[in-house]
């Protein structure tokens, strides 16, 4: 059965180019097109496709605003930003606006094609050429050796006091790391720090 994409730019040579390309794998259907915002979200919930490709740039939203947006009608859609600007800030703002994948507009037609395939099945995965540079310039900034060490401890299932026996600290002192690295990654609890460092590869699962 083939992935249903739609193509979300507002460049119309961009979005034929696309087209024609991921029409010729076979495995790929394209069911639309859309050079805004507002003509995406109809689109979106006209045809409904597993894959929706976005730019960051259109004439009337960010691309990174229209995920939520479409996501409340296409909670199961998987989305894949494809841009100009791959820098962190963008890459992350787009892992946090809930995208799959983010990719440049260089990318030939089989990365994209082969991006498309692995988020419509796993549409909660993230995939980027981008993403390890970027998590090592963000994981150097915003967790000190101590946080990494304990957040690779809480993978594996550690408890509190576990972990203060293996790195030889006070148990108080190993919640005091724990809430700084909650607070710097942005998660409430184990479950979701688990979560999000297995997603971006911050630890090995």
């Amino acid at each position: 059965m083939a992935t249903t994409v739609l193509i979300v730019d507002d460049h119309e040579l961009i979005r034929s180019g696309l087209r024609n390309g991921l029409q010729s794998t076979g495995d790929i259907d394209v069911v639309g097109e859309a050079a805004s915002g507002a003509e995406a979200i109809a689109v979106a919930t006209r045809v409904r496709p597993n894959v929706i490709i976005l730019d960051i740039q259109l004439p009337d939203i960010s691309g990174l605003e229209l995920i939520p947006k479409i996501q409340k009608e296409l909670p199961d859609a998987a989305f894949l930003m494809l841009t100009m600007y791959p820098e962190s800030a963008y890459l992350f703002r787009a892992l946090d606006a809930g995208a799959s994948a983010f990719l440049g507009k260089e990318s030939s037609v089989l990365e994209i094609a082969s991006a498309i395939r692995a988020i419509a099945v796993n549409p909660r995965s993230f995939t980027s050429p981008f993403l390890s540079h970027s998590l090592k310039e963000r994981d150097h900034q915003i967790l000190t050796q101590q946080e990494r060490r304990i957040l690779s401890l809480l993978v594996e299932g550690c408890t509190i006091k576990e972990i203060s026996e293996l790195l030889f600290i006070a148990q108080a002192t190993t919640k005091t790391h724990i809430n700084h690295t909650y607070a710097k990654m942005k998660v409430k609890n184990r479950a979701q720090a688990v979560a999000s460092a297995l997603r971006l590869g911050l630890v090995a699962p």
